[in-house]
């Protein structure tokens, strides 16, 4: 008797071993690479991805974050390699660059029947078909110091509304250097330096390409005149890169920076007593006010084996209630679901009503494959002119033979 009992919990055993096996065996792992190492945005994010496990306990999300400095070129390695991940948070000037490669998962019918219910689909669209869902939306606004304004007889109550206004402004208070600068101008970093130019540029007017995408106009008189007033506020203050110039503005040491909604979250989680203000990024005279629209999209491998998970996933991250967690541990950034700003988070917060407004003046950069590389151009145009290595007339007629290369 004791020898058939022991030989029954072996079979019993066997078939429990088996039985996990199986299980694990069953176990789908998605890899997910994501650029939100922030601090104070990454636990949010695992939070998400936490209660998405839950919810769908055969499936797991390993976790890769990426830089903004590096991760162009690795998500390139690898997609050249073959060792891509199955899902992967892209940049809205990014997407168009891969979705014309052949290398994103068309997601066209998934797509196509929640359209109506998010915004920005433009970067993931190619050829009319779309290859990424729009996940959250940010911009850029002019942030000023109050006390830095009262401090040379400004009114902290009235930011600047034009070029003129700003340029006279940041003089001011650049006269108090080294204490204190006027305006806090970003040096050449990748994928950073055009955000703050182009504001200027389509304010005044300006088009980077042709209307059938086919040429550059990144040098007409409207262009080459916002390089100019770009070059003259630069002259006006200090030129770091952002970190650098987001900490002086914290420390009370620059007048007008052109920043975004990082710096906001940090100053009102931080810096309480911080006096400041944000407003819309200013005009000229006879222009509008603009800024960049930026955005992150998430796209799936076509080399996915798991394709229908890697969209459950996805639309699980772009429900609204989940951006919206994502979003506030952000700060300004809102999510590409419709309704997300009449939530009391934004309505609440007089400087995210700033956000929204700017949101609404700003444009996306043009959505064409070479894009990462025409940012490129322009960014050495706009360094070159910074540091008086080439007038703007002659930085932009270069810039417009190099971009028409890259066009043919």
């Amino acid at each position: 008797m004791k020898k058939i009992t022991f030989i029954y919990l072996i079979f019993c055993s066997i078939l429990l071993i088996s039985s996990c096996a199986k299980q694990k065996k069953s176990e789908i792992v998605l890899d997910f690479w994501q650029f939100w190492t922030d601090p104070k945005v990454k636990p949010t994010l695992i939070d998400i991805i936490n209660d998405f496990e839950k919810e769908n306990p055969d499936i797991k999300i390993k976790l890769t974050d990426l830089t903004w400095s590096e991760g162009h070129d690795k998500i390139v390695v690898a997609f050249a390699s073959g060792t891509t991940p199955d899902v992967l948070e892209l940049g809205s000037d990014w997407v168009p660059e891969f979705s014309s490669q052949d290398v994103l998962l068309d997601v066209t019918g998934e797509a196509e029947k929640i359209q109506n219910d998010f915004l920005m689909w433009e970067p993931a669209t190619y050829q009319s078909r779309i290859y990424g869902f729009p996940w959250v939306l940010d911009t850029r606004v002019l942030f000023y110091n109050k006390d830095l304004m009262e401090k040379v007889g400004l009114d902290p109550e009235k930011p600047p509304l034009t070029w003129d206004e700003l340029l006279s402004y940041c003089k001011k208070i650049n006269h108090l250097k080294p204490q204190a600068y006027g305006f806090g101008a970003n040096s050449a970093e990748r994928h950073r330096l055009y955000k703050k130019f182009l504001p200027f540029f389509w304010g005044n007017g300006g088009e980077i390409l042709s209307e059938d995408r086919k040429s550059s106009e990144v040098n007409s008189a409207a262009g080459k005149e916002a390089l100019e007033f770009y070059k003259k506020l630069t002259e006006q203050g200090t030129i770091d890169n952002q970190r650098m110039l987001d900490e002086s503005f914290k420390q009370g040491k620059i007048g007008f920076l052109i920043s975004g909604g990082w710096l906001l979250n940090d100053i009102q989680k931080n810096l309480p007593d911080l006096k400041f203000g944000v407003c819309l990024i200013p005009k000229p005279e006879k222009g509008v006010f603009s800024s960049f629209a930026g955005g992150e999209f998430l796209v799936i491998s076509n080399k996915c084996k798991n394709p229908d998970s890697a969209k459950k996933f996805i639309q699980y991250l772009i429900k609204k209630e989940n951006s919206l967690k994502l979003c506030k541990a952000i700060g300004s950034a809102i999510p590409s679901a419709k309704g997300s700003e009449l939530d009391p988070y934004y309505q609440n917060n007089k400087n995210l009503l700033v956000f929204q407004e700017q949101l609404r003046y700003s444009q996306t950069s043009p959505a064409v494959p070479q894009w990462v590389y025409i940012e490129e151009i322009i960014e050495k145009a706009v360094e070159r002119v910074m540091y008086d290595k080439k007038t703007p007339s002659q930085a932009l007629d270069e810039a417009k033979v190099e971009i028409d290369k890259i066009l043919k």
